[in-house]
């Protein structure tokens, strides 16, 4: 029997080498890399790349997350500087509702229309309260306040331009009423029953105002009409009374001095007498009141 002898295996090529010529006259350098060496570099260069381009991905992400954090901060100021604009922006209403308002209640008066009596009001839907429901709900806080006081304002105005026409239409019945005040002074004494200054025990009924101001202070007429008594009466001295037509009489009592005479027409406004101290007084003073269709009536009700 024979025995085969086994070839001997041929030995693979486990390096590489890389040869480099630096010139014509240059030796050339030989130079051997192991495979497995070749490979761990070129797994080192693979992660190097791949780690590098990690970074760089989370690099930009996180540039675009400053940006998107800058771009809240930036929308998030607007709408600050918004709601103080609209912020003030209400404040001009609010300021522009209020002299509508007066003006309002000064023709109310001019027409003899009390104005309404203030009552306790809820605070408005639009009432923006610092530091609840954050900017945004703030800014709709906001715009609905200013919606709902401009809607008021337009109500106002309205009732303004109506009133103005009533009053042009009826230009001679509102300045014939008794709405002016004769003198601008203190009331001492309100229309009513009160205590009488001249007997401490009783209850006197007072058909009028007493408005307190210096001796010779001039008296105007409260209302266009014609002069029916300028003279002296008992407990008010010197007086003037005037018929001012729709049923109105106006009284001005205690006077000092009578500037006109019986049967004289007056514009309101025009001076009638001076301020005194004759009748039943206690000081100077004038003692104002009005008459409605031959009932006293509260001068107050028509004075602005």
């Amino acid at each position: 029997m024979k025995i085969r002898k086994k070839s001997p295996r041929k030995k693979t090529n486990d390096s590489f080498t890389f040869i480099i010529i630096p010139g014509k006259t240059g030796k050339a350098l030989h130079i051997g890399l192991a495979r497995k060496y070749i490979l761990a570099g070129s797994l080192l260069l693979s992660s190097i790349v791949l780690l590098s381009a990690m970074i760089t991905y989370l690099f930009i992400q996180s540039q675009s997350e400053i940006s998107s954090v800058e771009n809240i901060k930036m929308e998030s100021l607007k709408k600050d500087e918004t709601i103080e604009l609209l912020g003030k922006e209400i404040q001009n209403i609010r300021k522009q509702q209020e002299g509508i308002g007066r003006t309002q209640n000064e023709i109310k008066k001019l027409m003899g229309i009390m104005p309404e009596a203030e009552v306790n009001k809820k605070p408005s839907r639009g009432t923006i309260v610092s530091g609840v429901g954050g900017a945004e709900n703030e800014g709709d806080d906001v715009l609905e306040a200013t919606r709902n006081i401009k809607r008021e304002i337009n109500r106002q105005e309205d009732e303004i331009n109506g009133l103005l026409s009533e009053v042009s239409q009826r230009g001679t019945y509102y300045r014939s009423r008794p709405n002016q005040w004769p003198v601008n002074g203190e009331i001492s004494s309100p229309y009513g029953w009160r205590k009488s200054p001249f007997r401490s025990s009783k209850s006197s009924f007072h058909d009028g105002i007493d408005i307190v101001e210096a001796v010779g202070t001039e008296v105007l007429a409260a209302g266009d009409g014609k002069v029916i008594f300028a003279g002296w009466k008992a407990v008010y001295g010197k007086t003037v009374e005037i018929d001012h037509g729709y049923g109105f009489i106006s009284r001005y009592g205690h006077n000092s001095a009578i500037l006109v005479n019986k049967g004289d027409k007056v514009k309101k406004g025009e001076t009638i007498a001076r301020l005194g101290n004759t009748g039943n007084s206690t000081g100077p003073h004038l003692h104002f009141s009005i008459m409605k269709n031959n009932e006293s009536v509260s001068p107050v009700n028509y004075l602005p």
